[in-house]
This record gives structure tokens, C-alpha cells and sequence, in this order.
């Protein structure tokens, strides 16, 4: 296993960080960025830092950030575009569902590949309140990465 990831291994640490704040921020401050493999990308994360290439702690603050950042970056775009789209029935329904349950959408849209990278735009296009986003996002960003690097780090102490 450690000859696969060798150039990872073997890579300067802040290059990796910046990669995957990269790969992180851009799936969802894009809406292409639903493709981007961010989980993998979070589970590479501990599995590097359990191998010593990375810090644990340092892995999580990155992951963290980089995940708020995505997220305002795509409310603020909401915001702006959103209403352009209102117009559609899915997009309306999407729009009501986020609204009704606020803050918890935010975070249970964090968890679920794809969603994560619509529910800002549809919080700031049903024009959610920045710090009720903010506040979600931000508790959202911390158990979505808590929970996928730390799964990455315990399947390397596994393997």
C-alpha cells in the first residue's frame, strides 16, 4: 500500500494542504466542483496525517476552512443569481424546503454528496439569513470534516 502512495507520502506537506484546500473549496464554490472527489480527498487527508505527512490538527483546520470558505462563496452566489432561477418549480420547492428548515438543512446538506454543493445557493437564493448560514455552515463544515478524517486516520491505523 505505501509503494500506491509513495509521491504522497514523499510530497511536501503544504503542497498537500493546498491541494486539498483547493480540490475542497472548488466543489462547492463551483458548481462543476460536484464532481471533485472532496471525500476521498478528506480520507486521504487522515490517512496522511496517521502516516505523519500531515497534522491531524492542521489537516482538520484546512478541511474546516476550506469548506466555509466553499459554502459562502456559493451562498453569496446564490444570492446574487438565485432569484433568476425562482422561477422554476424545483428550484421554488428546493427553496421553501431550505427556508422552513433553516439551519438544519445547512448542516444535513453538508453530509450528502451533491447536495452540499446546491443547499448554499439555495439558502441565499431563498435570502436565509447570512449568520443563520454562517453559524450553519461553520457547525456543518466541522462535523463533516471531524467525521471523514477521522475515518481516514483510523483506516490507516487499521491497515
Amino acid at each position: 500500500m505505501d509503494s500506491l502512495l509513495r509521491p504522497l507520502l514523499d510530497a511536501p506537506p503544504a503542497a498537500v494542504y493546498l491541494v486539498c484546500a483547493l480540490i475542497i473549496t472548488a466543489e462547492t464554490a463551483l458548481l462543476p466542483g460536484i464532481v471533485l472527489p472532496t471525500l476521498s480527498t478528506l480520507l486521504l487527508m487522515g490517512f496522511l496525517a496517521e502516516r505523519g505527512t500531515l497534522h491531524f490538527g492542521l489537516a482538520w483546520v484546512v478541511a474546516v476552512a476550506a469548506a466555509v470558505l466553499g459554502d459562502q462563496l456559493a451562498y453569496l452566489e446564490g444570492r446574487r443569481w438565485g432569484p433568476r432561477l425562482s422561477h422554476r418549480d424545483r428550484w421554488r420547492r428546493v427553496e421553501t424546503a431550505v427556508a422552513r428548515y433553516g439551519v438544519p438543512a445547512v448542516i444535513a446538506g453538508r453530509c450528502l454528496a451533491g447536495v452540499r454543493t446546491l443547499v448554499p445557493r439555495v439558502a441565499g437564493s431563498a435570502a436565509m439569513p447570512y449568520r443563520r448560514f454562517a453559524a450553519g455552515s461553520v457547525v456543518a463544515a466541522v462535523v463533516w470534516a471531524s467525521a471523514e478524517l477521522l475515518a481516514g486516520h483510523t483506516t490507516a491505523v487499521v491497515l
